[in-house]
């Protein structure tokens, strides 16, 4: 089949159905035959991303991974979204054949921010800071001043955030997120933000579909900016 689009999930599951979702909300069109054709592989028992980085233990998660996109070369995919962002750290440790058929999710959220060309406040997991996955990009010299990292303790409250949005997915969780977005809007000057991590995708389409939400943020979600130019990318 051609143009069959495999998404690998369940880092977390509800991230990847969300992301599923918006696909098809971006892309319904008459007749329904006519909407992109996915597969969505939800693989919850992966690793911990960010342990396997900080603890350098990636033997397991590299298999899991290997396993997952020979599950797709089977189905004959023809592109791969990994709806998570630290995973992204260990692409270049599988098959060359294997990685070019993704859809990086680093490079999508870089062309962004060079369209844009403004300062964009990061938000990840500390397995993405720690492995500086946006720095050691090919692009990083071009990009690199539109880029603010969060000090110490504010990254240390985003990564725990990201986790609450993982277990915790409810309007109150929502709440936090909103009002976490003025405080950091109010301390770092700044109104655009970087949604690095794949579980904010969730709580971004919350607010995209409440009439409360502040649009003066600019936030460039990965996932959303996929879904929205699905056409062109498979």
């Amino acid at each position: 089949m051609k143009n069959l689009l495999g998404i690998l999930g369940g880092m977390g599951p509800l991230a990847s159905a969300e992301f599923l979702r918006t696909i098809y909300e971006f892309n319904i069109v008459k007749p329904e035959q006519k909407a992109p054709a996915c597969i969505l592989y939800s693989e919850p028992r992966f690793p911990d991303r960010t342990e396997a980085i900080l603890m350098g233990s990636d033997v397991m998660l590299i298999k899991h991974l290997i396993e997952a996109f020979e599950k797709f070369e089977s189905l004959g995919v023809s592109k791969i979204v990994i709806a998570c962002i630290t995973i992204h750290y260990f692409l270049p440790k599988i098959p060359l054949h294997m990685q070019e058929k993704v859809i990086n999710l680093i490079d999508v959220t870089i062309e962004e921010v060079l369209n844009i060309k403004e300062k964009h406040l990061l938000l990840c997991t500390h397995g993405t800071i720690q492995a500086k996955i946006f720095q050691t990009n090919k692009k990083w010299n071009f990009f690199k001043d539109y880029i603010l990292f969060p000090i110490e303790d504010e990254q240390n409250k985003i990564h725990n955030l990201i986790y609450k949005i993982k277990e915790e997915n409810t309007k109150k969780t929502l709440i936090v997120y909103e009002n976490y977005l003025e405080t950091l809007s109010n301390k770092y000057k700044i109104n655009n933000f970087i949604a690095a991590c794949t579980e904010f995708h969730i709580v971004n389409k919350y607010m995209m579909n409440s009439d409360n939400f502040n649009k003066k943020y600019s936030i460039i979600d990965p996932l959303l900016l996929i879904a929205k130019n699905i056409d062109k990318l498979i």
